[in-house]
């Protein structure tokens, strides 16, 4: 297949692109000018790199023909305070359909358009949420993300193309971005540094990146029917549950300080997909969280060897 990935060098476009090559599949890497992560991205017989800035992914479509499928990975502001910059939401918005129509009119069979958990709002209940459920965004990122994804199905369904979002949860892994808590937490673990943390009562649910992109190889080779999948593990615990693990895998002698941290006024947020849909088409995740977490600890330790 020829396939072109927005976002090459982001934490799932570097993976997906390794999987996919590794499959034989032609890629276009798309990264932004100036990119710091270009010499990753080689050109070979079977990748193609190509620069270019969000904001002319539309002109893409005139170069990059014949395309059996696109992956689009970017998105502008997606952590802190930009999630509610309405002005920022709102262009990643008129990128996002402007690049899809593009890539439409000039015959793409597929768009792979990753999605967020924010686009379902705050679950406050303990219960799984699936697909079906109705969507209530509280963030602009959320509320753009959705949109997005409603206006893109519009145009998918005028030019007869398969529309896939891979709404995803919580994903975790090796060389992720620091800030995240997992990555956060175990480094300060691995120093034995305390750690302030909420009562951690939420229920959430992990998955590797691995088995992320072997879900993504499923939707992008072979999953024909429009529509959302929500990306989890299935497997949900409390939070303590897992940071009870990594104090664990890393013999660390840091203090859990549970509860310092206080919750929202909004209340306590679960991540708590269902994933029945995902495994319907016959994926199944791989990887348990106690492996997860020993691959980033090794990454870690090796991290800190160099450093």
């Amino acid at each position: 297949m020829k396939i072109a990935i927005l976002g090459a060098s982001s934490f799932i476009g570097k993976q997906l692109l390794d999987r996919l090559t590794s499959l034989g599949h032609e890629i276009i890497a798309i990264i932004r000018e100036g990119s710091s992560s270009k010499s990753l991205f080689e050109s070979t017989e079977l990748v193609k790199t190509v620069e270019c800035n969000m904001d002319k992914y539309f002109t893409l479509a005139d170069s990059i023909t014949n395309l059996d499928c696109l992956v689009y990975l970017t998105w502008d502001g997606t952590r802190g305070s930009s999630r509610d910059d309405y002005k920022k939401q709102e262009n990643n918005y008129n990128i996002g359909i402007a690049t899809i129509e593009a890539f439409a009119k000039r015959g793409c069979k597929k768009i792979v358009l990753a999605g967020s958990q924010a686009e379902y709002g705050p679950l406050t209940e303990n219960k799984k949420i699936s697909e079906t459920d109705e969507a209530h965004p509280n963030t602009e990122y959320g509320k753009f993300k959705l949109k997005l994804y409603d206006d893109a199905l519009k145009i998918a369904n005028r030019y007869s193309m398969t529309l896939l979002e891979p709404r995803f949860f919580s994903l975790y892994g090796p060389n992720d971005y620091e800030g995240t808590m997992i990555i956060s937490v175990l480094k300060k673990m691995l120093k034995d540094l305390s750690c302030d943390l909420t009562e951690c009562i939420q229920i959430w649910d992990f998955l590797y990146i691995d088995d992320a992109i072997d879900a993504l190889v499923i939707l992008i080779e072979k999953a024909n029917n429009t529509g959302i999948y929500n990306f989890g593990s299935g497997e949900s615990y409390q939070l303590k549950h897992y940071i009870e693990c990594m104090k664990k895998h890393t013999h660390s002698q840091s203090v859990l300080n549970y509860g310092v941290v206080p919750y929202p006024k909004t209340g306590i947020v679960n991540v708590n997909p269902a994933v029945d849909k995902l495994k319907s088409i016959g994926w199944a995740p791989k990887v348990t969280f106690e492996e997860g977490i020993l691959n980033i600890i090794d990454s870690l330790n090796n991290e800190m060897k160099d450093n």
